[in-house]
């Protein structure tokens, strides 16, 4: 259309004038405030960063200090006066553990403790344990010797298991009454008693489960391992073990980290209990810890290590009765402790301002400060952190240039706002412009085809008077059917025009929709009849009332209507139907034709909006737009249910008149 062409040129040059008069000098100005502003910031940020990294330096030392200070007062606790290297059996390194245990409670910043003795690590254990020697006594040994020289010399495990079970039933420890119930099993396996040995396996783990045997191994394990695969059994193992139920060198966890495995019960990698964690602790000490120099009596010593990505923080000294050079009793630090508790009371002893964040980080595994951050390195400890201190809060004068900055960057947003919705404006224009030039000329299509249709099949009347009566009435029907196309789509325009002026009026009142559907039904089936379509109509007279205008909804009947036969495709079948759902009442229009893609389905209902499939099918996309406004006057609403290729249902939702 010209209008929108006429136009658009002062449009260009109003955006032009107003981003030169105004928008332009605004931004020199910006430009130059933050010129100021950045020199401004340059300048504090140098002092801000001298600062912090003097207050980091100020609060490492504070860390080192007191860490240390808790370090000593744990490692010279009288409660260690009789602690000793810890030996090898399970039972004593589980005294050990009790021990340090509790002295862990008495002293936060203990975790986990060890013990170092000859270069090796004794506690906690890594090494299988070598075998315990048997010194049965008395009876006991005769018959055990005995059987064990049936059993494997002479190879006769039906004559030892006699024996065993003598020995079994003697009035003797439950250890020997556990090893001797082992040899029974072994003899009932040798025979092929599995039953047997089965029985003895079970009794074995659940009465004898937590002693150990001459390879100081738990006999739950051992047997439980020997027993039938069970899933249930394989998995309270593996919970038993990760717990610490019994004490196992590192090498006997990994044996039996991996037969659980086996029997389908893994174990995790680095399971989070204190006692997987303290076997972790002794390999990592195994393969990262060596003492030099000198040890004195009673001097604690720090050292830092990592295994992976674990980090350790230990402190040690020489273990009281004994060789310095030869025993050594530490713990690693409970670095949760360290975040959690040390470092805030650090900071409040160091004078720290508010506006000062501090924090711990991995050493070189974060990113470089900024102007408002400090990193500050440990001299002697925890050298696997660094201390990073910033700046929460900036300082007057960056305040005072930034909100110059931030005034400046307000009035530009403005700015560009204002550009963005002259240009929506502008947009919307023509594209309203577009369209209502489309419509005009749809419109006037679709008033030329009837027009001409009504002028032929009247000059033919009027100049052929010879035409049999049964022709003459076809195109007295051809007339009065394109002529109420001509009313409909003229209603439209009209209604159209009226919503768009705000001067379109309803009438509404109460009445049963049973009565007013029927007859638009019939009527405008006479039409589809005509053109080969069957329509099917369910209309129920027992509704309650709802508020609707007749000619209103009608109109709307009849826009739905028409858009099944338009899209109908190769089915010639359209359905409507009157129904009640609560406090509902609702039409529905169905046919089965080409439906409407899921990204169509909400722009149909706008004024000028045909589908990509519509081209060629008439129209000019009004008739679903007066639908919904006509519906939304009526309190209700408009639901689609569509499916590409199986058609579409539409539903124009009443609600139930308060009178009803």
């Amino acid at each position: 259309m010209a209008a929108p062409r006429s136009t658009r040129p002062s449009y260009r040059r109003a955006l032009l004038v107003y981003l030169l008069a105004i928008a332009g000098p605004t931004l020199v100005l910006l430009v130059l405030g933050l010129q100021s502003v950045a020199r401004q910031r340059q300048a504090i940020a140098a002092l801000n960063a001298s600062n912090l990294r003097l207050l980091g330096e100020r609060l490492a030392e504070e860390i080192e200090r007191r860490a240390g200070e808790a370090a000593e007062a744990c490692l010279q606790d009288p409660k260690l006066a009789g602690f000793r290297s810890t030996e090898a059996t399970p039972e004593a390194i589980r005294r050990a553990r009790t021990q340090l245990a509790e002295l862990a409670g008495r002293h936060p910043i203990a975790r986990d403790f060890f013990v170092v003795a000859e270069s090796a690590v004794r506690f906690p254990p890594l090494r299988t344990p070598t075998p315990r020697p048997l010194e049965p006594e008395g009876r006991l040994a005769t018959l055990l010797a005995a059987a064990e020289s049936r059993e494997l010399r002479d190879q006769r495990p039906d004559a030892a298991l006699p024996l065993y079970q003598q020995a079994h039933e003697l009035p003797v420890s439950d250890s020997w009454k556990a090893l001797t119930l082992a040899r029974m099993a072994r003899c009932w396996q040798k025979m092929g008693r599995e039953a047997e040995r089965q029985q003895a396996l079970r009794r074995l783990a659940g009465q004898y489960g937590d002693l150990y045997d001459p390879f100081q191994r738990p006999y739950a394990l051992v047997a439980g391992l020997e027993l039938p695969a069970e899933h249930q059994r394989a998995a309270g193992l593996a919970r038993d073990l990760v717990a610490g139920r019994w004490e196992l060198s590192a090498e006997q966890w990994d044996y039996f980290v991996v037969r659980l495995g086996e029997r389908g019960s893994p174990v995790p990698r680095f399971p989070e209990t204190d006692y997987a964690r303290q076997l972790e602790l002794g390999r990592a000490l195994e393969g990262g810890f060596r003492h030099s120099g000198p040890l004195r009596a009673g001097q604690v010593h720090a050292s830092s290590l990592s295994r992976g990505q674990t980090p350790y923080q230990l402190y040690y000294t020489g273990l009281a009765g004994g060789p310095a050079a030869e025993a050594l009793l530490g713990f690693a630090v409970d670095l949760n402790w360290v975040r959690q508790r040390l470092l805030p009371e650090c900071r409040a002893r160091a004078g720290l301002p508010a506006a000062v964040a501090a924090g711990l980080a991995a050493a070189g595994q974060h990113s470089a400060g900024g102007a408002g951050e400090a990193r500050a390195a440990f001299s002697s400890q925890f050298r696997f952190w660094e201390l990073t201190l910033s700046q929460s809060e900036s300082a007057p004068g960056v305040r005072g240039a930034w909100v110059f900055a931030g005034v400046l960057l307000l009035v530009l947003c403005v700015l560009v706002l204002g550009v963005v919705l002259l240009m929506r404006d502008v947009w919307r224009d023509l594209e309203m412009n577009r369209l209502r030039s489309d419509f005009v000329s749809g419109v006037s299509h679709e008033l030329k085809t009837p027009l001409t249709l009504i002028k032929m099949y009247a000059e033919t009347l009027l100049d052929e008077e010879s035409f049999p009566k049964g022709e003459r009435r076809g195109f007295s029907e051809i007339i009065l059917r394109e002529s109420d196309r001509l009313t409909h789509l003229i209603e439209k325009v009209l209604d159209f025009s009226r919503i768009e002026r705000g001067a379109k009026q309803y009438h509404l009142s109460d009445g049963n929709l049973a009565g007013l559907i029927g007859r638009t039904v019939e009527v405008y089936g006479q039409y589809l009849r005509r053109r080969g379509f069957r329509l099917e109509s369910r209309l129920p007279a027992d509704l309650p009332p709802v508020r609707f205008d007749p000619d209103a909804v009608s109109q709307a009947l009849v826009n739905l209507l028409d858009n099944a036969v338009k899209y109908s495709g190769d089915s010639r079948f359209v359905g409507v139907e009157l129904s009640q759902a609560g406090g509902r009442v609702i039409l529905e229009v169905e046919d089965r034709g080409v439906g409407i893609p899921a990204g169509e389905r909400e722009k149909i209902f706008q004024r000028f909006y045909r589908v990509e499939d519509g081209a060629g099918k008439g129209g000019y996309g009004l008739g679903l737009f007066l639908v919904k406004h006509i519906m939304e006057a009526h309190g209700g609403q408009v639901e689609l249910e569509s499916q590409v290729g199986a058609g579409s249902r539409f539903r124009l939702v009443f609600p139930v008149s308060a009178a009803g």
